[in-house]
Order: C-alpha cells, then structure tokens, then sequence
C-alpha cells in the first residue's frame, strides 16, 4: 500500500452546472472527482516545471563554459 502525505489544505472554487457535468464525464473511472481534479491540476503544472528546469541547465552550462575560459 502505498504511504501519501496528508492532505491537509482544501482549494475550493465554484463551477457551472454544465462544468460539473463535464467533470464527471471526463472522470469516469477515476477513484474520486476530488481524486481526479488534483492529478490534472498538478499534472498541468510540470510543463512550467520542465520549462524552468531546461532553463536552469541553460545556465549553468554557461557559467561552467565561462569559468573553463578563465581558468
């Protein structure tokens, strides 16, 4: 079994009917709606995350590229 961390903070925010719906069509098969919202909402965050990263590399690549050329 797996051991998660708990979850104590609570996001809350209002949807249309028609949202709703949608929600739950496109969560079926999820073990909760609650479940399935915070997987796609974190999910939508690793491309900025991956961005940030390849970004971060960048950089240091350069500072090492300009610390060979000194020493």
């Amino acid at each position: 079994m797996a051991v998660t961390k708990p979850r104590n903070k609570i996001l809350i925010f209002r949807l249309t009917q028609d949202e709703y719906q949608a929600l739950q069509t496109a969560s079926s098969g999820a073990r909760s709606l609650s479940d399935f919202a915070r997987t796609k909402l974190l999910r939508s965050l690793e491309p900025a995350l991956d961005q940030q990263l390849l970004e971060l590399k960048s950089t240091v690549a350069r500072i090492a590229e300009l610390l060979e050329k000194d020493g």
